[in-house]
């Protein structure tokens, strides 16, 4: 790959990753609590879009859209998940504006961090997509496996530096001090951005279907 599709690919990246969605929301959750489970989510995060990014290398796309039933199936299972971890959310953000102690405040979200944060990106199958369109317009077609296992390799060290340096700052006590508490109200838009982003792939879903 030359330097300018080098430049390209991680801008591109850089932009998508940084962009709030999901996963930054559950990591300002966590943050605000514990920092060792926001860097395990983080950690789960990373897993999840190393994932997308090896499917989109090894072809998974091109197979999808041979299979064009799949990408739907695959879009309302995300969209039930988000729609689950976005009514969780907003469970606990009740739970701590009607306890607003201390305790409740710093109590532990989940015992298994990593897991939901790879749910958590792995429930949006559209970042699929978003890596094979970016691939497509800057991944030679003949490129080789190095090149293909260093844009993996780059990609995910781009990825874990954000989200842990994400994480860093939420939790920091300057952070903690400022926002915990508003933790609840934070839980509680949090989940319903998640359940605002699963309603719109389903409508989008409709839509097509209808179309």
């Amino acid at each position: 790959m030359t330097p300018a599709a080098w430049t390209t690919l991680v801008v591109a990246f850089c932009v998508a990753v940084v962009v709030p969605g999901p996963d930054s929301l559950l990591l300002l959750r966590l943050g605000l609590r514990d920092r060792r489970q926001a860097l395990l989510a983080a950690a789960g995060i990373t897993a999840g879009n190393t994932i997308w990014t090896l499917a989109s290398l090894l072809g998974l796309a091109a197979l999808m859209r041979a299979l064009p039933a799949a990408l739907p199936v695959l879009q309302i299972f995300g969209s039930l998940v988000l729609v689950w971890l976005g009514a969780q959310s907003i469970r606990a953000g009740i739970r701590g504006l009607r306890s607003p102690d201390e305790t409740t405040v710093a109590a532990r979200v989940t015992d298994h961090p990593f897991r939901l944060g790879l749910i958590t990106n792995l429930s949006n199958p559209k970042a699929l997509l978003f890596f094979a369109a970016l691939f497509s317009q800057i991944l030679p077609s003949d490129a080789g496996w190095f090149d293909r296992a260093a844009v993996l390799v780059v990609l995910t060290a781009l990825c874990a530096a954000w989200f842990a340096s994400y994480v860093l700052l939420t939790s920091s006590r300057g952070f903690q001090r400022w926002f915990r508490r508003a933790t609840p109200v934070i839980d509680i838009v949090a989940g319903a951005v998640f359940i605002i982003v699963a309603g719109a792939i389903l409508v989008e879903l409709a839509l097509s279907a209808l179309g």
